[in-house]
């Protein structure tokens, strides 16, 4: 119906992204980076006071949850509606909900549906976060919360993909996404102010000069990154008396081949994207013996710090062929939502 890249209104009524998941406008708009907010150290944060039939946020820009009965909950809101424990969901746009057709669908308030002690779950998710704006977030907010029951962190593709930039996007530092307009910026301001910079300004963002680290050297690099978050966080975790968990996000190609309603939307993506196919971008890190290295990677880092491990790939895959469960390639259906707070509170379990 379309040709690849050519420019296309991401709400045309011919799409399949609109017949299927017509709540995908609503994220289009939330994901504006003309709607992000600033946050100082955490860089670019959800949309603050942000409101749409699929999903709202708070004061703050935390994700409103549902706890068991139904009641909305989130970090911004404690003020109006005091709890006395609650459980945090960190991590990016999976842990978000991006995706989820209402705040009730999220994973976040999923949890709590499942929850046996009825305990609320605050979303504590970010969009485009790595594992260092999780932890950078939590610290900022820490003193909004009351006691902490568990917390639990679902991530592990957004650092995996970061651990791929070259090394002058990378330096010392784990790199952010949209971290190249900052830097282009950041020189900008220093020419101006009379600094040298190199003769041949760098490429802008997104384009990479040099080809992408072998696999092996990006999961050790992004591996390393996240452990080093986890023992911080563990570290705050025993400071308020909370359990920690590390579950490792499920990704669609890591899972199994795509079923009807996702093969029509990840064809039509691959069609319209103004940067280029899943394959040319993120190819080598899609398939799933990838996501089974990453796996022992990562569960090798959090046995070395006596912390729990899952890796939600596996329990997806046991799934019927012809389950819907990703609206994208790295984000849930509402049944996705749910089956993976399910595996989640398994764990807990």
């Amino acid at each position: 119906m379309f040709k690849r890249r050519k420019p296309v209104a991401l709400d045309h009524p011919d799409l399949e992204r609109v017949k299927l998941t017509p709540q995908m406008l609503d994220y289009d708009r939330f994901a504006n980076r003309g709607r992000s907010q600033y946050l100082p150290y955490v860089m670019s944060f959800n949309a603050a006071d942000y409101q749409s039939p699929s999903i709202h946020t708070d004061r703050l820009g935390f994700r409103i949850a549902h706890d068991r009965n139904g009641r909305p909950v989130s970090a911004g809101t404690l003020d109006e509606c005091p709890a006395d424990i609650v459980n945090l969901l960190v991590g990016a746009s999976p842990a978000l909900g991006y995706g989820a057709s209402s705040d009730a669908a999220s994973v976040a308030s999923r949890l709590a549906h499942h929850d046996p002690d009825g305990i609320p779950w605050l979303n504590f998710a970010g969009h485009c976060f790595n594992a260092t704006q999780e932890l950078m977030l939590f610290m900022l907010h820490r003193h909004r919360l009351p006691k902490i029951r568990r917390i639990v962190v679902l991530g592990g593709f957004n650092t995996l993909v970061m651990a791929r930039l070259p090394e002058f996007i990378r330096g010392e530092l784990p790199p952010f996404y949209f971290c190249g307009d900052y830097y282009e910026k950041f020189d900008e301001i220093a020419e101006a102010h009379g600094a040298s910079l190199p003769p041949a300004k760098l490429p802008k963002w997104p384009t990479e000069t040099t080809a992408v680290p072998p696999v092996g050297e990006t999961l050790s690099r992004a591996t390393a990154e996240t452990a080093r978050c986890l023992a911080t966080w563990k570290s705050l975790a025993q400071a308020h008396g909370a359990e920690l968990s590390f579950l490792m996000q499920p990704l669609a190609t890591w899972v199994r081949s795509p079923c009807a309603e996702e093969k029509r939307l990840f064809d039509e993506l691959d069609q319209i994207s103004k940067l280029g196919t899943w394959s040319q971008l993120y190819g080598d890190i899609s398939d799933p013996t990838v996501a089974d290295h990453y796996s022992d990677y990562l569960a090798s880092a959090c046995h070395t710090l006596d912390l729990p491990f899952t890796n939600l790939v596996h329990g997806l895959r046991s799934r019927p062929a012809n389950e819907w469960l990703f609206v994208d390639r790295a984000h849930f259906t509402d049944t996705g939502n749910d089956i993976v707070a399910q595996a989640i509170q398994q764990h807990l379990n």
